[in-house]
């Protein structure tokens, strides 16, 4: 099955929020939306297809940016991924929807680690 990210995608869209919000600072980045740098900088160099659930959802709370473009790049659901694809990131969503839900129920703590795993096999 495809996988839901395509790490270089993903990569050039957090580094963009991070050049933007941050000043390229990915360990101040970290520090400042709660989780771990050496997740984000995973995330940010691309070496992961299965990035931290934690790190994810850190950075939808902490730059306030939409899931679905967040994992696709995409501005409209469903609009030019193909469907093998288009599953994946469903999936992908609903552990990340599931894992945002449990930090909210936490007290909406930052850096809360409830998942650190490598994501999804889909």
């Amino acid at each position: 099955m495809t996988e839901a990210i395509v790490p270089e995608e993903l990569a050039a869209r957090v580094r963009e929020l991070i050049d933007h919000h941050d000043r390229g600072d990915v360990a101040e980045a970290a520090r400042r939306i709660g989780t771990r740098e050496c997740d984000l900088r995973a995330i940010v160099l691309g070496d992961s297809s299965h990035p931290s659930l934690a790190a994810l959802s850190a950075i939808v709370r902490g730059y306030d940016v939409d899931t679905w473009w967040l994992i696709s790049g995409e501005l409209e659901p469903g609009s030019s991924l193909p469907p093998e694809r288009r599953v994946g990131t469903l999936n992908l969503l609903s552990e990340l929807g599931t894992t945002l839900t449990m930090q909210r129920r936490l007290g909406g703590q930052r850096g809360v680690e409830l998942d650190n795993s490598a994501g999804p096999s889909a």
